[in-house]
């Protein structure tokens, strides 16, 4: 073989691999009596880029056996092979052979070394690198502000852009797209603003992935209608683009917008993937629409996605939310490799449900199956304890968290344990855990404390907590409300309306009551004495009808839960017309007998309410499941399964 034919021989590997026909480009390299370097660099890159990173890994060790010597480039396509692998012992030994060959200060040696070490989530390696190459290119900056950005430094990132711009480097996409990743990623949208405005003068924000990446960025940032201008605006939208949409209305709490976008992109030519899918069912998920969830259901069925982890914890999601345990568990037994969000969804699921035995099983299973759990797995378990008054079982994880696992006790944690403590009637225990803490109790344990007291009537306890709360937020409306139950459970009417008082004279509003429920892929939504829906004088028949026959089986109404000095017969028909009866009214006249019913409520369920729901679902012979911002009632012949502790 001449040594121009080494050449043109290198050109066909390179043109082999090129177009992903790694088998000729082997044979050929086999067939070759002579190689070189670029032979060698050839086979590399081109494995390496095809995904088989691990066999390009391999060719560089036959290479060096071979005794011939790499180049910039040889170790460039090496390192970037252990970045795919995230190998970082093997990285750290070609980074070791670069500098002993001094390679180390080529700029394409020095990028993909900044790139490993980004990769492997060693940053203070990948800065090293880049603070010591002689002279850096595009390609150096914005390789260290993807790995910031990934890593969620995302004001390191924001930082090297800056930098960047002083150096006179011209940013790219790469550059600008990860910039916008770093400013979602630190919820910072004065900055993200700026480099939006960058990217229009320099001309960039017709390119998708730029489109993609502010949708994104406003999206995290809290802007969701910015994120939705701007996707209304991209002149082609790939399943990226939805994705970052639908998501963003996730994540911002606009599930229904969620699920009207998706429906929307069904009917365009974009297939969703595991992740639209993903974002999806947790819209789903976080409306309680158990019917439009069984649909997207069998889209993934029907698309193959699953099996996919993202999909499969979902699913468990959106039927644990919507109170269909049975179906969740079947979900969660399907999923082949569980990972934390697996174990941790169901457990929380289980608790959210009532299945408190089931919980802690689940959660030993998971200790002894030697999966490590984390703070949302006993804040789920806590919780668990907490709905169903488990005292001893609670401190118990409790403590094995703090002492066996060594996880960070947050207030999240010690609200769960106080308001479990307080409920169950020691007060004095939880006072001394408030007491105790060694970090400043916030708004949510003196809410837990602050529930304790309207429980157990502890009206002295119940103003010091409504003190600390009031001075924290004073315009939080829940603190006022709950001050005010506590006045009103003791009879204390005059201080319940000065309670009231302040909150008009301060401006603060109460949130609204409402409830919905899901009927033939439609929800509809009630508030307390509501009379806006169509069919509103057949739905207050139904409640007039319900209460006849609840009165019959011997219901008497508790009025202790209207929290205003009325006379009993109003007080009577206040209850009658909360947003949750008007609820289940409806639907009862519009689905068939036997059908269970599920009604979502935005606050927690009274006492009065929960009672006469036992009465409904025995007189109708219905199921009923009511879930409101604590928990899961299930209704069923005259039961709940929370067993009345709630």
């Amino acid at each position: 073989m001449r040594e121009r034919d080494v050449s043109s021989w290198n050109n066909l590997i390179a043109g082999y691999t090129r177009v992903g026909d790694l088998e000729n480009a082997r044979q050929l390299f086999d067939k070759m009596l002579k190689r070189d370097v670029v032979s060698w660099t050839s086979l590399i890159s081109g494995y390496d880029q095809n995904g088989q990173s691990e066999e390009a890994l391999k060719i560089f060790c036959q290479m060096r056996q071979a005794g011939c010597k790499p180049n910039q480039f040889t170790f460039a396509s090496t390192l970037s092979t252990c970045a795919s692998l995230q190998s970082l012992y093997e990285g750290r030994q070609v980074h070791g052979h670069a500098v002993r060959t001094g390679f180390e200060a080529s700029v394409f040696v020095g990028s993909a070394l900044v790139d490993l070490y980004a990769k492997c989530g060693t940053l203070e390696d990948a800065r090293q690198v880049f603070d010591k190459m002689p002279q850096r290119n595009t390609v150096s900056w914005t390789t260290l502000m993807v790995g910031y950005a990934q890593n969620q430094f995302g004001k390191e990132a924001l930082k090297l852009f800056c930098d960047m711009q002083q150096a006179g480097i011209r940013q790219d996409r790469i550059a600008f797209v990860s910039t916008l990743i770093a400013c979602g990623s630190s919820a910072d949208v004065m900055h993200g603003k700026k480099v939006h405005g960058q990217i229009i003068v320099t001309g960039f924000q017709m390119d998708p992935s730029i489109g993609n990446a502010i949708v994104d960025m406003y999206a995290k940032c809290g802007l969701v209608w910015n994120a939705r201008q701007m996707f209304n605006r991209m002149c082609e939208w790939d399943v990226v683009s939805w994705t970052a949409m639908i998501g963003g209305y996730v994540q911002n709490g606009y599930a229904e917008e969620a699920v009207k976008l998706f429906l929307k992109m069904l009917q365009s030519d974009v297939k969703p993937n595991c992740f639209t899918f993903s974002s999806a069912l947790s819209a789903c998920a976080n409306m309680a629409v158990l019917e439009v969830g069984k649909q997207l259901h069998a889209h993934v069925i029907g698309t193959g996605y699953e099996s996919f982890l993202t999909v499969g914890n979902a699913l468990v999601s959106v039927y644990a939310k919507c109170g269909n345990i049975d179906e969740a568990t079947r979900m969660f037994d399907n999923i082949a490799s569980k990972d934390l969000i697996s174990w941790n969804t169901m457990i929380v699921g289980y608790g959210q449900n009532g299945n408190v035995k089931e919980a802690l099983q689940l959660v030993n299973l998971m200790l002894d199956s030697k999966v490590k759990p984390d703070e949302i797995t006993f804040l789920g378990i806590l919780s668990a304890c907490n709905h169903a008054g488990l005292v001893d079982e609670g401190c118990h994880y409790f403590d094995i968290m703090r002492l066996e696992y060594d996880i960070p006790v947050k207030a999240d944690h010690y609200a769960c344990l106080i308001d479990l403590l307080g409920r169950a009637g020691r007060t004095d225990d939880a006072v001394a855990m408030v007491d105790g803490m060694p970090i400043e109790p916030d708004a949510v344990v003196w809410k837990a404390l602050l529930g304790a007291c309207r429980i157990h009537g502890n009206v002295e306890l119940g103003e010091r907590a409504a003190e600390h709360l009031i001075r924290r937020d004073p315009e939080n409306a829940s603190t006022y409300v709950l001050l005010s139950n506590v006045y009103a459970a003791a009879g204390r009417w005059d201080d319940a309306a000065k309670v009231r008082k302040m909150m008009k004279d301060r401006g603060v509003k109460k949130d609204a009551g409402c409830s919905w429920i899901e009927v033939k892929n439609k929800v509809h939504t009630f508030v307390a004495e509501d009379t806006s829906h169509p069919q509103s004088k057949e739905i207050y028949a139904m409640v007039e009808r319900l209460v006849m026959q609840m009165k019959e089986a011997g219901y008497v109404p508790d009025t202790t839960f209207v929290l205003h000095d009325f006379e009993e017969e109003l007080k009577e028909k206040k209850l009658c017309y909360h947003s949750e009866r008007l609820a289940i009214a409806f639907g009862l006249i519009s689905t068939l007998p036997g059908t269970p019913i599920r009604i979502v409520k935005n606050l927690r369920v009274c006492g009065d309410c929960h009672t006469a729901f036992k009465f409904v679902s025995k007189i109708t012979v219905r199921k009923i499941i009511l879930r409101d911002t604590n928990r899961f009632h299930h209704f069923n012949d005259g039961l709940c399964s929370c067993g009345d502790y709630w």
